[in-house]
């Protein structure tokens, strides 16, 4: 086949909801408008309400350089990670099928989703260093005499240092897709640990450089990110030729069943279907000697060591929400509560990753008996192993920060929280599991003055554990102002109250 995509492209302009150039131009004419009379105000407005005093000291603190620097590396590695299920460069099965899989070069296909795709970490970190930016600026009263030297030339350093940030989230993203399992592996350790490194410098370096607060060149740092974003993204077109086929077609295929099943309204079996098979431990033996509970935990241990990946992802998640957790009981204000939710969350999807096995013993419903335990009996075993794992990795993730003289007081609340949290979420997760299908009457069509309410609904229905998650998580950080055995009590109370509606669930599911 030619290298020529003229023909091609000739063909594809033609097609009825083909844009022109003056549609282009309309587009990038209405974004840049938008920016200006929305985005702009917006920013300022956000700014000046975050600019509060249980606000600031964060921002200002003496390490924010340095955590900076670490969100942006500990984000690469995950970005890696990502890369493996699905990457950057991807297009449709059938575009795949005939364009990337044909004799025409793979930079010539692939450059254009590519760069697409570059446009959600570049527009991420720009716009979270705007808010930074402009929350320091208000704090200043606007004019950067306050002290911190928070001027509009610095701003502009920061954003244009994030937007390189961005570009190099993107390479690291298209390094997830290129790269096979073991060097995978080694680059997310690797970033990890330039992660742990970067936390030893006396002041921030890269991102962090850049940062207002920073004691630094800005305009260096900055131009230096933003050079190396622009190279890394050079280099990633240059590398394209070399995504495997095999990997572009396998995630092309996937993407397209995940947004074939979300679009139909069922999220958990979207996030079933993206999930990867398992990869590793084929020669592990899941089956082993009694007691019941050894037997149960030796096959959910091997069912998370068949995925590796998943597993790691999962641990030094719960440990970060603990320690988020944690951390929420010394912080006030909009902080507090942004720890506690993205905590919760945080845990809660650690916790998914260790639950395959109630989600099994939920799927054994109306089968035969085959180990003679009922689905019920089945379930309980296998919440046994994920609930003390996930309980020992919210003690170590809260306790360690307790440890690292993060927590100035009621150190033994503050561990408390996320380990209290925990039984919470793995009884939701049982009754995640035994949901079920979507009633009928759920898909009613609502009609109202704004449209088809009945969408609204079926949202709440389908995000409703994790709904109940945050709604728990918030209970017992409230909670936490009374006294451990407050939680103590409130963690029992939501336990029993998640456990009696998966039994509910799992009685009409048999019935």
């Amino acid at each position: 086949m030619s290298g020529d995509l003229s023909a091609v492209r000739e063909v594809w302009a033609r097609r009825s909801r083909a844009r022109t150039g003056s549609d282009v131009l309309y587009v990038l004419y209405m974004g840049a408008l938008s920016v200006l009379v929305l985005g702009v105000p917006v920013l300022r407005s956000a700014g000046s309400l975050l600019a509060r005093p249980d606000v600031l000291p964060a921002l200002q603190h003496p390490l924010a350089p340095q955590i900076s620097g670490i969100v942006v590396l500990t984000a690469a590695a995950a970005l890696v990670l990502l890369g493996a299920v699905r990457g950057p460069a991807l297009m449709a099965p059938f575009f795949t099928a005939t364009l990337a899989s044909s004799g025409i070069r793979r930079r010539t296909v692939l450059w254009r989703p590519y760069v697409r795709a570059l446009l959600v970490p570049v527009l991420s970190m720009a716009v979270m260093a705007s808010l930074i930016a402009v929350t320091l600026r208000a704090a200043e009263g606007g004019d950067g005499a306050g002290g911190g030297g928070v001027g509009g030339a610095v701003t502009v350093w920061f954003v244009l240092a994030a937007t390189g940030a961005g570009l190099l989230l993107g390479a690291a993203w298209l390094a997830g897709e290129l790269l096979t399992a073991r060097p995978r592996r080694l680059l997310v350790g690797a970033l990890l640990l330039a992660g742990v490194l970067s936390a030893l410098l006396p002041q921030g370096t890269g991102l962090g450089g850049a940062y207002p607060a920073a004691d630094a060149p800005h305009g260096l740092w900055a131009l230096l990110v933003l050079g190396a974003g622009i190279a890394a993204t050079a280099v990633g077109i240059a590398l394209l030729d070399r995504l495997r086929g095999a990997v572009l077609r396998e995630q092309s295929m996937r993407w397209e069943s995940v947004a074939t099943v979300a679009t139909s309204g069922d999220l958990a079996g979207a996030a079933g279907t993206f999930r990867p098979p398992p990869s590793a431990g084929r020669r592990l033996r899941a089956i082993g000697p009694r007691p019941l509970v050894l037997l149960y935990a030796r096959r959910d241990a091997v069912a998370w060591l068949r995925s590796p990946d998943r597993l790691a992802v999962g641990i030094v998640v719960a440990l970060l929400a603990a320690a988020a957790l944690a951390g929420s009981t010394q912080l006030t204000g909009p902080l507090a509560w942004a720890a506690v939710l993205l905590g919760t969350v945080a845990l809660w999807g650690a916790g998914s990753t260790l639950v395959e096995g109630i989600r099994h013993g939920v799927h054994t419903l109306g089968a035969p008996r085959l180990f003679g335990q009922t689905v019920a009996v089945q379930v309980l075993l296998h919440a046994l192993a994920p609930a003390l794992l996930l309980t020992a990795l919210a003690a170590l993730g809260g306790g360690g920060l307790v440890l690292a003289g993060g927590i100035d007081e009621d150190a033994v609340g503050a561990a408390l929280l996320p380990v209290a949290l925990t039984p919470v979420l793995i009884a939701g997760q049982v009754r995640d599991a035994a949901k079920g299908p979507m009633p009928l009457q759920l898909m009613t069509p609502m009609p109202t003055a704004q449209g088809d309410g009945s969408v609204l609904v079926m949202l709440v229905w389908q995000s409703d554990a994790l709904l109940l998650a945050l709604l728990s998580g918030t209970l017992l950080a409230g909670l936490g102002a009374l006294g451990p055995v407050w939680v103590l009590g409130g963690a029992a109370l939501l336990t029993a109250l998640m456990a009696l509606m998966a039994r509910s669930r799992l009685r009409t599911l048999g019935s």
